[in-house]
């Protein structure tokens, strides 16, 4: 299992748990929740094409194709519960004992932000701003914040090819459409070496 879907058995029968029990996704007659999400995550880890999916799977284009809207869009409704911005107001119980976080340089911090680059599929006509120096794999930056029990309360992705966090900080900032967790005069946030 992880290696077709990058996720342990445990952890899979918890997110289908969830799925089937908030409604997001249901069984249908030939197609349980399972297998959805087997057939989702199989396509997005490999890269897989509809047509290996389809032949993997035993299912037809157009099932596929529909399996993976619906899983997508309700992995765009769990995304929202589970990246919950921070409550700035107070820090994390076990973290307010923490030493190294009441005194010296992290003093105030209230989480640590980084950026990284993922490859990814896009059509050929749409690839060029995709692609990095010299043309070939094609990559989106992806830019979180996470607070110190490792828990991401805040994502942007989306921005085309190889981009220095910098960059993508600052366009994150300046749009009010991202709704960037701004923290406290007070607080601050780490940000990684490359910034």
């Amino acid at each position: 299992m992880y290696n077709m879907m990058r996720i342990n058995p445990d952890s899979f029968r918890s997110l289908v748990a969830h799925f089937r029990d908030t409604g997001l996704l249901k069984d249908n007659m030939h197609i349980d929740v399972e297998e959805k999400l087997a057939i989702f995550m199989h396509i997005i880890i490999h890269k897989m094409s509809n047509r290996a999916t389809n032949s993997r799977f035993q299912h037809s284009a157009a099932t596929t194709s529909k399996i993976f809207h619906e899983v997508l869009d309700a992995r765009m409704i769990f995304q929202k519960d589970m990246i919950v911005p921070p409550k700035f107001d107070q820090l994390p119980g076990p973290i307010t004992h923490h030493k190294t976080l009441r005194v010296g340089p992290f003093k105030g911090a209230v989480g640590a932000i980084d950026g990284t680059f993922i490859s990814t599929s896009i059509v050929e006509d749409e690839r060029t701003p995709y692609r990095r120096r010299g043309g070939g794999e094609c990559f989106q930056n992806v830019m979180v914040i996470c607070d110190f029990n490792m828990m991401f309360t805040y994502a942007v992705a989306g921005w085309e090819g190889v981009a220095h966090d910098a960059r993508i900080l600052s366009e994150t900032l300046v749009n009010p459409a991202n709704k960037f967790p701004m923290p406290p005069l007070r607080g601050k946030l780490i940000f990684s070496s490359s910034f």
